[in-house]
């Protein structure tokens, strides 16, 4: 879950849906600078499905258990994201294996942190094991680090990220941000890329990746009221009535 501040309360958007929201920037990615993905269909699957781990547990979301406010997705318990992980890059295994082998690359940047933070910690260290295990059966790939990959996979994997990042920035709103390393094309090129908004709606991008500008997109979510929850089932039950908006937002040439 994704939690945003709006005024007196939150705007709530769930992984999945904002993962639909990065997909539908990717389609529109290329231009006379920017080299469009190949596999095409495969990496916008992995973008578009990346948290598709998230929908049973945004689903039934729980509670930030120090201030009672709705849990965000940075918030969650070794142990939760490991099996959300898990369930995103093993859930579409079968029919789009180079899409799930990118999704647990992009997973595997994430546990690699946790490790980093944590040694010790139990999950992770079972996680980082699936992965590489994972990737070794769709790919042939030895390894889940950068260096281990294949160049044309590596730059697959960024652009994932790069939807990804951009996606939380529209969905969070954020004023500014700059993505290093973006892929110009499969021959090693990269771009630096500065991302700002004024409102948290309308963005600019500079240099612009898209085939068009303006580019129109637009997510759903959940507007609620700001309040401690007593529990996960309290939070369930206001979700339950709160409406559903559509955040729209625009990104031009910066």
């Amino acid at each position: 879950m994704i939690r945003r501040d709006d005024n007196d309360g939150w705007i709530l958007i769930t992984q999945h849906d904002h993962a639909l929201l990065a997909g539908n920037l990717m389609e529109r990615w290329g231009n006379e600078t920017f080299s469009s993905p190949q596999p095409r269909r495969e990496v916008l699957f992995a973008v578009s499905e990346h948290d598709c781990g998230w929908e049973e547990w945004d689903s039934s979301p729980k509670i930030n258990p120090e201030n009672g406010y709705p849990a965000n997705f940075m918030e969650m318990e070794s142990s939760d994201q490991t099996d959300i992980w898990m369930g995103s890059f093993e859930s579409h295994s079968e029919e789009h294996p180079y899409s799930s082998a990118l999704i647990a690359l992009h997973f595997a940047r994430f546990n690699r942190k946790l490790l980093t933070k944590n040694p010790s910690d139990v999950n992770a260290r079972l996680l980082e094991g699936a992965i590489d295990g994972f990737v070794a059966g769709k790919l042939g790939i030895k390894g889940s680090r950068p260096e281990a990959l294949p160049a044309g996979v590596r730059i697959n994997l960024r652009l994932l990220q790069v939807g990804d990042i951009i996606s939380l920035a529209l969905c969070h709103g954020w004023e500014s941000m700059e993505i290093a390393d973006v892929p110009l094309d499969y021959e090693g090129g990269t771009a630096r890329l500065a991302l700002k908004s004024d409102d948290g709606f309308n963005f600019t991008l500079s240099p612009y990746p898209f085939s068009a500008t303006p580019l129109e997109l637009r997510v759903r979510a959940r507007r609620l009221g700001r309040k401690s929850f007593s529990g996960g089932e309290d939070l369930r039950r206001s979700l339950a009535g709160a409406p559903y908006v559509s955040l729209d937002f625009t990104i031009r040439k910066g």
